[in-house]
């Protein structure tokens, strides 16, 4: 069986196949004795870019690396750019700002009105000549001020950048946005068609994720409606008055229903999506993306990045315009009665569709994050996703190794979600059967989260169609 895993790069001036080295190396340790070597570089067919290339795995079950690389497509990124991103957000009043920032945007918020007080008033007093040129002590200001806007030259530009000019829609950031949107779909698609894959993971790291979730959802537009059930073993199954879609139909609405903020309600919606996305295959639909996973996702303060507002975001959600886990609710569940009906063997079938905003009704979100207390002590770009886009998401806090435990309470931590190469695991051996594992329990090592989440041996959970294997969590 094969699988494929796409890595998609954060912010920042990242160099081709630097992310995707440093990733596969810390899933597929040097050391394990599945394969020596551990992994094959091979030429990318589906880019355009010589410069990357596809990491196989060795064994028995083979998997696929591919990195989307974009950060060549945000040359051109001006302070105008960023300045016009940031004063957006400035000018946000109190209730639509993430509680997890709000530290950081209130002390922004102080320090522009401090710096505009001065040298308002510096400017005022020596007009008025109540400091003479020579000895001002507000001639300093404008010096500050160059040097802040230095700084945001050099230096955010180079990383906040990228941030200011994909989440934000002016006109003159559309096309960039387009161009990386429509490159990405292109990939996913091409790792569809390809034929040669039972299941594909999405990974996206800071803007990544926000990206990976962007192209998950408008590939999914074309795969929703798309079910071909012509297997011998279904027109069986339906000549015998078998319901084709229980799943979709019943099992897995009630289990987002059931959705309650508890552990066990949110696995087992998950062991429904996964169940969703086998009954999907079965009735042909070619989507292959069984789980998107998020590494220090600013989608945690999605309202703030993708909505004029936080009621603005949920409106988005509730018109489907921004996919949901679990999906926004249709006619029937996630779905709506298809006409005309298709024909499966002999006899007449009205399928139900997963709408279009539904990627996740078949697709699993998994979310890690350094936890950044008063927006502070950790990692201030991501965060818990789950009360923005959905009781669905599973949210894995992490930590780094004892030995450099600061690490994960310091704003570094955003870039060493993979870093390690071992780590204890923490809760995730419990996860299963101990309610209060993830707020409670001892953090593993974000890379162990992450090969847990990314579970390379799951591919057999997602086997050939016909098969109806019980689809449970990873195995620890």
């Amino acid at each position: 069986m094969k699988q494929a895993v796409v890595v998609i790069h954060g912010i920042g001036e990242q160099r081709p196949m630097d992310t995707l080295r440093g990733f596969v190396e810390a899933m597929i340790p040097a050391d394990t004795p599945e394969a020596t070597p551990f992994y094959w570089s091979k030429p990318d067919r589906f880019s355009r870019n010589f410069d990357l290339r596809v990491l196989k795995s060795a064994g028995r079950n083979t998997t696929d690396f591919y990195e989307y690389y974009w950060a060549h497509k945000m040359q051109g990124t001006k302070v105008g750019h960023l300045l016009s991103w940031l004063w957006d957000i400035f000018k946000r009043p109190r209730r639509d700002i993430p509680t997890a920032i709000v530290p950081i945007w209130r002390a922004t918020r102080w320090t522009v009105l401090a710096l505009l007080v001065l040298l308002v008033s510096g400017t005022l007093a020596t007009l008025y000549g109540r400091f003479p040129h020579s000895n001002n002590p507000f001639a300093l200001v404008p010096v500050l001020l160059a040097v802040i806007g230095l700084a945001l030259k050099y230096s955010a530009l180079s990383y906040l950048g990228d941030a200011a000019r994909y989440l934000s829609p002016n006109p003159q950031n559309v096309a960039v946005r387009e161009q990386i949107r429509a490159d990405g779909v292109d990939l996913l698609r091409a790792l569809h068609d390809k034929g040669d894959y039972d299941r594909i993971i999405v990974v996206g790291h800071s803007l990544g994720s926000v990206i990976a979730y962007d192209i998950v959802g408008y590939l999914w537009h074309e795969h929703h409606d798309q079910l071909h059930p012509n297997s011998p073993e279904l027109a069986a199954r339906y000549a015998n008055h078998e319901r084709l879609q229980p799943v979709v139909q019943d099992t897995l609405p009630k289990a987002g229903s059931a959705l309650d903020g508890r552990l066990q309600s949110l696995l087992r919606f998950r062991e429904q999506q996964a169940e969703a996305f086998i009954e999907q295959r079965n009735l042909g639909n070619p989507w292959r993306i069984t789980d998107l996973v998020t590494v220090g996702s600013p989608m945690a303060h999605a309202s703030l990045l993708l909505g004029r507002s936080v009621s603005d975001f949920q409106r988005r959600i509730a018109r489907r315009e921004a996919p949901a886990c679990p999906p926004t609710l249709d006619e029937k569940g996630y779905g709506y009665s298809g006409r005309p009906s298709i024909t499966v063997g002999q006899r007449p079938f009205s399928p139900l569709y997963l709408h279009h905003a539904a990627a996740f009704a078949v697709t699993r979100w998994t979310n890690l994050y350094f936890p950044a207390p008063m927006g502070l002590f950790g990692d201030i770009v991501g965060g818990p996703v789950s009360p923005v886009m959905g009781a669905g998401v599973l949210d894995l806090p992490v930590t780094v190794g004892q030995w450099k435990g600061w690490l994960a309470r310091s704003w570094l931590s955003h870039t060493h979600y993979w870093s390690e190469r071992g780590g204890k695991q923490g809760y995730l051996s419990q996860l299963t059967t101990d309610e209060t594992a993830i707020t409670h329990g001892e953090r593993p090592s974000a890379t162990q989260a992450l090969r847990w989440a990314i579970d390379l041996k799951g591919v057999r959970r997602f086997r050939q169609v016909g098969v109806r294997d019980t689809v449970a969590e990873p195995e620890v």
